[in-house]
Formats: C-alpha cells, structure tokens, sequence
C-alpha cells in the first residue's frame, strides 16, 4: 500500500507516510482504515510525511473529503511534509481545508518534527 500509518499512542502521535504514486482511492481507503484502528485517538498529532511521494494523483474533492473527515474525527495539530513543488500545493489545499485545526505544511520533515515538538512537551 502506497500509505502507511503507524499510531504511537505513548507519544500521542500518529505518523503517516506516502509513497510512491497516491491515488484517491489510496488516500480514502487508508484514512477509512486508521479510522477503525483501534489504537486511533482523533485528537492525537499527525505528521504526514509525503517526502518518498512521486506524485499525488488525486483531485480537490478528495482533498477536501479526507481533510474535512480528519477534522470531524477531532484532528487539532498536523504537520505536513512536501519537498515536491505540486505535492506540497495539494498539502497547502489539505491545510485551508482544516480551518478548525492547527495545521502547517513543510518542505523539510526536521522543520516539521520542531514544529510538533513543542506540542508534545
């Protein structure tokens, strides 16, 4: 599967990774999946990390379905990872879409993990 997750319930974080080409049906069925994870706290940090994404082949419909999803399942902190120019766009669009969550995209996943950090203290 071109994303994977992993929820890390003693650091109350949830870390997310794509890979390769990112379909909509990828991003919709993996987000249903951790959904129904029963380690799954919607409150807890998110780091998506998109740096081993080729290209992210989904439309603004997708975006805007598994961002306002993330929201009703109580997202309040993410940070978002895109070196690539169009990916870090379709991250930027994920990010306005979650108005109700404290949200930042990144082309570097240092800058990322230090802008969580503080969170976690």
């Amino acid at each position: 599967m071109p994303i994977d997750y992993e929820i890390r319930p003693e650091i109350d974080c949830i870390f997310v990774t794509l890979t390769g080409v990112i379909e909509d049906a990828d991003l919709l069925t993996a987000q249903r999946e951790m959904f129904t994870d029963s380690l799954f706290v919607g409150h807890y940090t998110r780091l998506i990390d998109a740096s081993a994404c080729d290209r992210l082949a989904v439309d603004a419909y997708t975006v805007h379905s598994v961002a306002k999803a993330a929201e009703k399942r109580g997202l309040r902190r993410a940070a978002l990872v895109a070196p690539d120019d169009v990916v870090y766009g379709l991250m930027r669009m994920y990010e306005n879409y979650v108005a109700d969550a404290d949200c930042a995209v990144f082309r570097d996943i240092g800058d990322a993990i230090a802008w969580l950090a503080p969170a976690r203290r």
